[in-house]
């Protein structure tokens, strides 16, 4: 919960043949071995075949240290599969592919009857030299020894941070490719992936069959710049919808003035409350302030399933004061990010693009958000913004786009702006949803067919228009019968 409460800035049977190669590149071999893959809070035990690559941190210096990237193939069912594998790019930055895998295993099933789908745990992620900052474990340090943790954290961390970028790492990407054997691959990034998946695109283009962006990250976009105005759309969004649905609106009708009550409140005195610990069940002190308050709800926002209960979980604050149901919310929201892999990604090619603030911080919502990044990235170091991450990209490889109308960190403009130079590309909004919308049946129809047949003529995407968010709770019990 501390990594949402203060980021505030943070959005898978198999069979035993190994990777087939597909065309004899003179490449690195990879010994690949039998192994599981699995995530906390996921059922799913999925067999893969596991290996890794070494690969110089630094890539033009002989003598820098070497890394292992840690990969997983998990072969396709079927005994002869199709030749472009899935390469999957996950979010954040900072989290791992590997450990995200099983959580979306059922979205990608169909396409893994055919195809491998390879993982590849990007530097500073998962088992390929991972980088943490902080115990996930630790709950007990306040916003202040946390922020003091990450602006100390550079030095203790057995890495060269200016080689953690995103080109770099899709140069990873590519050997790993190469190594094993595909000639074309097909990208499925989300969230902070789809922005790993356009400088693949735009560095390796002869190489990419088809992409999947799922909450784009467009060229232009820089973590946290937009965050205010996005923010504060879907939270407008959020407001609407409650006051036009009959249950949720008769019985709270004053979800929008209570939410700016309770802000009024925490300026002045933020709350000391101990609750029980949702996870481990015992009593945990907290004290909230406006800005933890306006980070959890910015992360609330991002999933349909936890802004079900918001209108209650406000109305608690505001009329009991207790703000036990919000705070349990945070504990779902975990995203298993690589803290320092997400400052070493996000203080080069992000932070140094944005301007700090000039107001006190009083009328914008979530500024605080951004305020944070600085201050961290500020004892950071980094170089120049690597250019092919903010450059345009122009392509006519085949793209699906996927946007949740009320995702409040990658909405739907995000997309817009990618669309007229990406010539062969479809975009699909889902309306009332937020950040990353594969998780659904009529999403996993409309991958698999298109990387089956990489046009976007031929695919049906009616089910789009029936794709809702969950209904609101009116109580503890859930939502009105």
């Amino acid at each position: 919960m501390r990594n949402i409460l203060l980021f505030l800035m943070q959005a898978i049977l198999i069979s035993s043949c190994a990777p087939r190669a597909m065309h004899g590149e003179a490449q690195q071999a990879i010994e690949m071995t039998d192994c599981t893959l699995s995530s906390p809070g996921f059922e799913n035990q999925i067999d893969a075949k596991c290996g890794s690559l070494s690969v110089l941190e630094e890539a033009s210096n002989p003598q820098s240290r070497q890394l292992k990237l840690n990969i997983a193939v998990v072969p396709a069912i079927k005994r002869n599969p199709e030749p472009g594998p899935l390469f999957v790019l996950v979010g954040g930055p900072g989290q791992s592919a590997t450990e995200t895998f099983p959580a979306l295993y059922s979205t990608l099933f169909r396409i893994h009857e055919k195809r491998d789908i390879v993982l590849v745990d990007q530097r500073g992620t998962g088992k390929s030299n991972p980088l943490r900052c902080l115990d996930p474990e630790d709950e007990t340090l306040d916003e202040e020894q946390v922020t003091s943790l990450l602006k100390e954290c550079p030095v203790k961390l057995n890495a060269n941070l200016r080689y953690y970028t995103t080109d770099i790492a899709m140069q990873d990407l590519d050997r790993v490719r190469s190594a094993l054997g595909y000639e074309t691959i097909n990208l499925y990034g989300v969230s902070y992936g789809t922005r790993a998946a356009l400088v693949y695109l735009k560095m390796y283009p002869d190489h990419v069959r088809s992409i999947v962006l799922d909450a784009v990250v467009d060229p232009n976009f820089v973590i946290y710049q937009d965050v205010q105005e996005d923010g504060q759309h879907a939270l407008d969004l959020f407001f609407a919808r409650c006051e036009a649905d009959e249950a949720c609106n008769s019985a709270f009708p004053g979800v929008r003035s209570e939410f700016a009550a309770v802000l009024e409140n925490l300026n002045g005195s933020p709350a000391d409350v101990t609750i029980t610990h949702p996870i481990t069940g015992k009593p945990f002190e907290y004290t909230v302030t406006r800005a933890a308050f306006t980070g959890i709800v910015f992360n609330t926002l991002y999933s349909p399933d936890l802004v079900a209960m918001l209108p209650l979980a406000i109305h608690q604050a505001y009329a009991e004061e207790n703000y036990a149901p919000l705070i349990a919310q945070a504990f779902m929201l975990d995203a298993g990010l690589y803290d320092g892999m997400f400052y070493a990604v996000a203080c080069t090619e992000d932070a140094p693009l944005i301007s700090p603030s000039d107001g006190d911080g009083t009328e914008a919502i979530f500024e605080g958000t951004t305020n944070a990044l600085l201050e961290v990235c500020a004892a950071w170091p980094h170089g120049e913004p690597p250019p092919v991450v903010h450059e345009p990209v122009s392509s006519d490889v085949p793209v699906l786009m996927l946007s949740g109308e009320a995702d409040p960190i990658t909405p739907p403009w995000h997309a817009e702006q990618l669309s007229p130079s990406l010539k062969n590309s479809l975009h699909l909004i889902f309306t009332g949803m937020g950040h990353g919308n594969s998780g659904n049946e009529c999403t996993a129809k409309i991958l698999a067919r298109f990387v089956e047949s990489t046009s976007i003529r031929e695919l049906d995407t009616a089910c789009v228009g029936s794709v809702e968010p969950p209904p609101f709770f009116v109580d503890f019990s859930g939502p009105k019968p």
